[in-house]
């Protein structure tokens, strides 16, 4: 699995994906989830099926995520989130990405662990992990949270992900495939403080 690694400049972060970018366009999403299962970072559901056009929750992409970072659990739960009691996510992978603010609560105290991931919250956690910074900018012809509009801005011009048409719908596990495939591939990774 990938290691975090310190933050290198944004050129050298657009550089190595402009780099990389097509011999990974070549592989379908399906192509890239096997390479994520047999790398441990995605598993299938009870039935053994993909089930990539599902929604994914917070909870299964914070798992997710603790793998794709190598994220280790602290040895005890730091995060203090009220919601995640009997839940099947343990406290202490969410503390994994809680901690290093990979993933951050909804507020009063809540993870959601069963809200579903929107496109703009994966690309706010990309921002993150990938170094980038917000962009100061304003778009206007996709719908897309006010808070989010940098981060979105950010991921597009990286070509993590592409233009869409309303940023705040749920992502599919094909989307976060796909969009963190190349991120795993060929970006190091900067897990540290978030942007905002």
């Amino acid at each position: 699995m990938k290691k975090a690694l310190g933050l290198l400049g944004a050129a050298a972060l657009l550089w190595s994906h402009s780099a990389a970018y097509a011999a990974n366009d070549k592989l379908t999403v399906a192509e890239k989830y096997e390479a994520f299962k047999k790398a441990g970072i995605f598993k299938g559901y009870p039935d053994g099926e993909a089930h990539l056009d599902a929604s994914i929750t917070r909870a299964e992409l914070a798992v997710v995520l603790s793998r794709l970072l190598d994220l280790q659990p602290p040895a005890k739960a730091e995060a203090d989130f009220v919601d995640l009691e009997g839940h099947w996510v343990s406290k202490r992978t969410i503390s994994a990405v809680a901690s290093k603010g990979v993933m951050v609560g909804k507020g009063n105290g809540r993870f959601d662990p069963d809200g579903l991931v929107t496109i703009q919250e994966l690309a706010v956690i990309l921002t993150r992990t990938t170094g980038l910074s917000p962009q100061q900018t304003t778009i206007t012809d996709a719908k897309v949270s006010e808070w989010a509009q940098g981060y979105v801005a950010a991921v597009v011009e990286a070509g993590l992900i592409d233009p869409q048409q309303d940023y705040t719908a749920p992502a599919t596990r094909a989307f976060v495939v796909d969009a963190s495939f190349m991120e795993y591939e060929t970006l190091p990774l900067y897990v540290g403080a978030p942007h905002e």
